[in-house]
C-alpha cells in the first residue's frame, strides 16, 4: 500500500464520548458535515430526555442487570444512562465498569425498578434467565417486582454496545423509569415488561 493506514481507536466511556468518536470519524473520513449533523440530534435527543426527567417528583432506584448468573451490574455509560433519565443507581457508577454482586446486597438495596439487560443479548435470550431470578429468596418481596416494574431490555442494540444507539437506549430507560413523563420511545421488540405472574407484555 501507498499510503500508511491511519487506526482510530475508539473506546468511550461516556455518553459524551461517544458523540466524539463519531466526529472524529468524521474527521478521518472527510465528513465532518455529516458527523455535526448525526451529533447534534443526539445531543438533542439527549437534552430532551434530561430535560424532562428534572420535571419528575423522585428518582426510582434502578438495578440493572448485565449478567445473572453470577449477578452483575452495568458499568460506564449504563449508570450515567440512569441518572440522565432521572433514576438513582442501586449499583455502579459512570467511573466503574460492571461488577459482581451479592444476591444478599441486591435485596438490601430494595430497587423500584429491574432492568435485564445480559451483555451483548436481546430480549429473548435475556427472557431466558429470568427464572434464575425469581427463584432466588426474596425476589417476591423486592418493590420493583410487587409494582410489576422488571424489565428485559434488547442490551445488544440499546446499552451493551458504544454508539448512537445508546440515545435509543436512553430514551427507552427514561420511559421504564419515569413511564408519567415519556411514552412511545420503544422500538418493536427494543424491551418488555415481566409481570410477577410470569406473563410478558409491552411496557
Amino acid at each position: 500500500m501507498d499510503k500508511e493506514p491511519e487506526v482510530l481507536s475508539l473506546d468511550p466511556q461516556y455518553l459524551g464520548d461517544i458523540l466524539e468518536d463519531v466526529r472524529r470519524v468524521g474527521r478521518a473520513t472527510g465528513s465532518e458535515d455529516a458527523a455535526e449533523r448525526v451529533t447534534a440530534r443526539m445531543q438533542e435527543r439527549i437534552d430532551a430526555v434530561t430535560g424532562r426527567s428534572k420535571l419528575a417528583d423522585s428518582q426510582p432506584r434502578v438495578l440493572h442487570l448485565e449478567w445473572t448468573d453470577p449477578l452483575m451490574c452495568g458499568g460506564h455509560w449504563v449508570p450515567e444512562m440512569v441518572e440522565l433519565a432521572g433514576g438513582e443507581n442501586c449499583f455502579g457508577d459512570k467511573e466503574m465498569g460492571s461488577f459482581p454482586l451479592e444476591w444478599d446486597a441486591v435485596v438490601e438495596s430494595q430497587p423500584e425498578v429491574i432492568v435485564l439487560m445480559p451483555c451483548g443479548f436481546e430480549v429473548p435470550r435475556a427472557l431466558e434467565d429470568v427464572p434464575l431470578l425469581t427463584a432466588k429468596e426474596g425476589w417476591g418481596d423486592l418493590p420493583a417486582v410487587k409494582s410489576n416494574r422488571v424489565f428485559a431490555i434488547d442490551a445488544s442494540n440499546y446499552t451493551s454496545r458504544s454508539g448512537p444507539r445508546l440515545v435509543t437506549g436512553l430514551e427507552i430507560l427514561a420511559e421504564m423509569i419515569h413511564p408519567e413523563l415519556f411514552s412511545g420511545m420503544v422500538p418493536e421488540m427494543g424491551a418488555r415488561r415481566i409481570y410477577t405472574s410470569g406473563k410478558v407484555g409491552s411496557l
